[in-house]
């Protein structure tokens, strides 16, 4: 009994701590927004399946089958996690409107709504984002456009990718989604109430190429 108590304490102080990360890239949004003069979007909680809101990282082993890795975790609730790593490439994308996640005093703001239908990733590393977003009217609530894509990665060679390699892929997938995102943002008209000079540098700095 001893030598079989011996052993479980054994094994518990040589499994190593699972490592913590975040979809989020290493930028300070919030100075990368400090000069942006055009309308302010808030982007709102991305919404995921109950399933996958935690914070384990899912590998999908089959075709009803999940597995949490044992050496890596997030940092913070998936829905969490993709909110703000999108928030954080719409306002690199878009450097003329303040991105923001919180509720503005000012009710005249363009919300961003995003919901992910899936978010596999597989045992060779390719990962599918599957999602829908639209882009709503502050005052009256109108859908002004809105989008759905598959935003997928390409596998990783020799296939049995670290954690930190699932991480990176599902981060460009994200990557994908904010460009999607971004360029529907780009295509709207200005809102009313801009002034014409903070309208015609919007225009200058949205212009493609």
């Amino acid at each position: 009994m001893l030598l079989v108590l011996d052993s479980v304490v054994a094994a518990c102080i040589s499994s190593p701590v699972p490592a913590t990360y975040v979809l989020s890239h290493a930028v300070d949004v919030t100075r990368e927004t400090e000069s942006a003069s055009g309308p302010v979007v808030q982007l709102q909680r991305v919404l995921v399946p109950d399933y996958l809101d935690t914070t384990d990282i899912l590998e999908r082993v089959g075709e009803y089958e999940v597995k949490a890795s044992s050496t890596g975790r997030w940092g913070e609730r998936l829905s969490l996690g993709i909110t703000h790593a999108l928030g954080s490439d719409l306002a690199i994308r878009l450097p003329m409107n303040r991105v923001t996640l919180d509720h503005p005093a000012d009710k005249s703001v363009r919300r961003i709504l995003v919901s992910v239908d899936r978010f596999d990733v597989w045992a060779d590393g390719h990962c599918v984002l599957t999602a829908n977003w639209s882009i709503v009217e502050p005052h009256s609530g109108a859908v002004l456009t809105e989008g759905r894509g598959n935003f997928v990665t390409t596998p990783v060679r020799g296939g049995n990718p670290s954690d930190g390699a699932v991480v990176a892929g599902m981060a460009d997938a994200v990557n994908q989604l904010a460009d999607s995102i971004a360029s529907a943002v780009k295509g709207l008209p200005p809102l009313l109430g801009v002034s014409s000079p903070t309208i015609r540098a919007i225009e200058r700095w949205q212009l493609p190429g």
